[in-house]
C-alpha cells in the first residue's frame, strides 16, 4: 500500500447510520460510539467494507453483492451490525457502504480483511478509540512505498 493509499484511509470519515448519525476518525476518541458500544455491551467493534477489494474500483452491482455477502459473512458469526458508510472528504473516492460489526475484535478484523480482500479496516474499543488496522500482510511489510 502506498503513502497517498494510507493518507486517504486516514482522512476519511467514518459514520455510522445511528440516530444522529455518529461520525468517527482514525486517531481520535468519540464519545458517542463508545455509548454505542457501552449501549451493545460490547468491549469492541469493527468498521468495515465489502467494496473495492484492495483498493481496486469495482462497479455498483459487483460492490452491493459484495457488501451482501459481508452482512450475511456477519450474521454468521452471530454479530449484529450497523450500516455506515466511509466517506472521502476530498470526493475522489464515492462514498462506500460499510458495516459497524458489534462485538468484533481484532481477530475477527484480520479475518474480515483476508476474507473480503480489504487493506485496512477500523478498530473501535470500548473506550471510543478508533484506530486503523492494516491487512496482516501489510503489517510485515519493510515500508509503504
Amino acid at each position: 500500500m502506498n503513502h497517498e493509499t494510507l493518507a486517504a484511509y486516514m482522512a476519511t470519515l467514518y459514520r455510522i447510520h445511528t440516530q444522529p448519525a455518529i461520525d468517527v476518525r482514525i486517531g481520535e476518541t468519540n464519545a458517542a460510539v463508545a455509548a454505542l458500544l457501552a449501549l451493545h455491551r460490547v468491549e469492541s467493534a469493527v468498521f468495515v467494507t465489502a467494496f473495492n477489494p484492495f483498493s481496486r474500483r469495482l462497479g455498483d452491482e459487483q460492490n452491493a453483492a459484495r457488501q451482501h455477502r459481508l452482512a450475511e459473512y456477519l450474521d454468521g458469526l452471530t454479530l449484529a451490525a450497523i450500516a455506515g458508510a466511509g466517506i472521502d472528504p476530498t470526493g475522489a473516492w464515492p462514498a462506500e457502504t460499510s458495516l459497524l460489526a458489534l462485538g468484533a475484535t481484532s481477530a475477527t478484523a484480520d479475518d474480515l480483511m483476508r476474507e473480503f480482500e480489504q487493506n485496512a479496516v477500523v478498530v473501535i474499543d470500548r473506550k471510543g478509540s478508533v484506530r486503523l488496522l492494516l491487512h496482516p500482510q501489510l503489517r510485515d511489510a519493510p515500508s509503504l512505498g
